[in-house]
């Protein structure tokens, strides 16, 4: 997962940091299969998920606060919004489903749905930028 470096300060540096950010969300794809693997959750599997999902969301917000991206629209922030609710429920156990499993499938589908969501803006905001890089040379 990535680790919180400061903020960059180019295009060239903020587009591998977007690189990275796309490995992450690959890296948690995994983390979830493996989580989801078989009849029953992992606990471990689900936890070590969530620590990782906070950790990125956190980077990511301080990466898309800097002006080389649009503003994320609002299906970003409402999918990240509830996939942070149903990591919440999990990992507190205050959750309105009778078992784990299914709080934890809960989850896992929340934040997958909330990295296709997020995968195709980026994929839409590298589009905007190589059109306006081609305007411009």
């Amino acid at each position: 997962m990535t680790a919180h470096t400061a903020a960059p300060n180019d295009r060239a540096s903020f587009n591998l940091a977007i690189n990275a950010i796309l490995a992450d969300h690959a890296t948690m794809r995994r983390l979830a299969a493996v989580a989801a693997r078989g009849p029953h959750f992992s606990a471990d599997d689900i936890m070590s998920l969530a620590d990782a999902m906070t950790a990125h969301e956190k980077t990511e917000a301080e990466l898309f606060a800097l002006p080389f991206i649009t503003r994320p629209p609002a299906a970003v922030g409402a999918s990240a919004a509830n996939a942070h609710r149903r990591c919440r429920e999990y990992t507190s156990g205050n959750t309105r489903v009778p078992e784990a499993a299914a709080a934890a499938t809960l989850f896992v589908d929340a934040l997958l749905a909330h990295l296709e969501v997020e995968d195709a803006w980026l994929a839409q905001e590298r589009e905007h930028e190589s059109e306006r890089l081609r305007i411009i040379a």
